[in-house]
């Protein structure tokens, strides 16, 4: 039996991504890198939930593209383990708690590290930048900004660190770790309380890459990721579909 709250593609509010916002012109996303990135916005919005079906025949009619950019797309990212198939087709790949503890277990020793170079590794400048991200974060938090704003500053807070890490490969990895990430869906939060939390975990990340203290930016880091997995099992505890931070 199918899950009623598990959208179609023809159901998706497609049009309300910046990707389709170009001149109110579809075909401008007609690309497989531009259909790429509107079937990743919509997972991660809880558009389309874990599990939901992708028929080729629904989305064209849906997106109003052709089959093969489409088919280039969907390709991409069966590849990088977004999507996969089973007997009835293609579907939004499900993450169970497993796999949600393994992807925090491996995202918080690449980022320790990351903390670590970057206590070592940075300059005056980057420390600044750094420095300037967790201020900026604690005024929005402050105002009582809305979880997609706060998200999108950790996003940043942790990009700047990789960046001063100074580590190619290790980004690298971040990367194709970050890309599964998608599958959690929207940001933790919407927890009551998370958002204080993070932002004191940040102050303390940032207090010891400013210090240069390589071993406490990463037991910082470690104890920050230590709390997001819990805050994570917490909010998938409370709700159907999966969601990140």
């Amino acid at each position: 039996m199918s899950d009623p709250q598990v959208k179609k593609p023809d159901a998706v509010t497609w049009a309300k991504w910046p990707e389709l916002q170009d001149g109110d012109d579809v075909a401008k996303a007609a690309t497989p890198v531009r259909l790429r990135r509107l079937i990743l916005d919509a997972i991660q919005a809880g558009e389309l939930r874990p599990g939901a079906r992708l028929k080729e025949t629904e989305l064209v009619a849906a997106l109003s593209v052709s089959r093969t950019p489409l088919r280039e797309a969907l390709a991409a990212l069966r590849a990088e383990g977004i999507l996969e198939r089973d007997d009835d087709g293609l579907r939004v790949r499900r993450l169970d708690w497993h796999d949600v503890r393994g992807l925090y277990e491996l995202r918080g020793t690449l980022e320790g590290l990351a903390a670590s170079l970057a206590a070592r590794n940075a300059g005056d400048a980057e420390r600044t930048v750094i420095d300037g991200i967790c201020a900026a974060e604690a005024e929005l938090i402050e105002a009582g900004a809305p979880p997609y704003l706060l998200a999108r500053q950790n996003r940043q807070f942790h990009n700047a660190i990789l960046q001063a890490a100074g580590n190619r490969f290790l980004a690298e990895s971040l990367e194709r770790l970050s890309r599964l990430m998608v599958l959690l869906g929207a940001t933790a939060y919407t927890l009551a309380g998370r958002a204080e939390a993070i932002r004191d975990e940040h102050a303390a990340i940032n207090n010891a890459i400013r210090s240069g203290d390589a071993t406490a930016a990463a037991t910082a880091m470690s104890r920050h990721l230590d709390s997001a997995l819990t805050a994570r099992l917490r909010l998938l505890s409370l709700t159907d579909g999966q969601e990140h931070d």
